[in-house]
């Protein structure tokens, strides 16, 4: 644990695996624990993928970069990407440092996925419906040049299945991890309502 307490929880895995829903599980939680919570999941557009910028890295060193400074003052950052290249999550990591940096994959199957993306999205922006229409074409060139989209895994600290548990249960599962490294003190389990039943 970092003399400051401070804590980034990273939280990476596909649009509609519920990393959103865990939130909101998970920031009560920490306050209860007394932490300051910030959440950087939508940023303004100032911190947004810029108009030349080829992908989202510079995107997601910004969000770590003031999850960083969250940090440096005590509180708990709480950054909701996609992040599926291990490389920028591992910049990320080195960013806030590693002492304080908890990396959560939040997955479930893809047929859950799209499932729960379809069900909350609105009619999306034409360049997102333009996007969506290249992309079959972009993986066909990606495959044949040797890369794929498959997830880089293997850097998180913790693995949550939103499909076999719920937010509640995933929350108390990223809770208890950090009572593990001493970002928030143990509870009594009299005390807290967030108790696992």
């Amino acid at each position: 644990m970092s003399s400051s307490g401070g804590v980034c929880i990273w939280l990476t895995g596909p649009s509609g695996a519920g990393k959103s829903t865990l939130t909101a599980e998970l920031v009560p939680m920490l306050e209860a624990a007394g932490l300051t919570v910030s959440v950087l999941d939508v940023m303004p557009a100032v911190m947004a993928k810029q108009p030349l910028e080829r992908s989202s890295r510079g995107k997601l060193l910004r969000k770590a970069f003031v999850a960083a400074r969250i940090a440096d003052h005590g509180g708990a950052a709480i950054c909701v990407t996609v992040s599926a290249r291990d490389e920028v999550r591992r910049d990320a990591r080195a960013m806030v440092g590693p002492d304080r940096f908890v990396e959560v994959l939040v997955r479930a199957p893809r047929d859950v996925t799209v499932t729960r993306k379809a069900a909350r999205e609105k009619r999306p922006p034409l360049r997102k419906r333009i996007k969506a229409v290249l992309r079959p074409a972009r993986r066909v060139i990606a495959s044949a040049r040797g890369r794929s989209d498959h997830w880089h895994t293997g850097t998180e600290d913790l693995a949550i299945d939103s499909s076999a548990q719920t937010p509640a249960e995933g929350a108390r599962a990223v809770f208890r991890l950090l009572e593990e490294r001493g970002f928030v003190s143990p509870r009594s389990e009299s005390s807290s309502s967030y108790s696992a039943t």
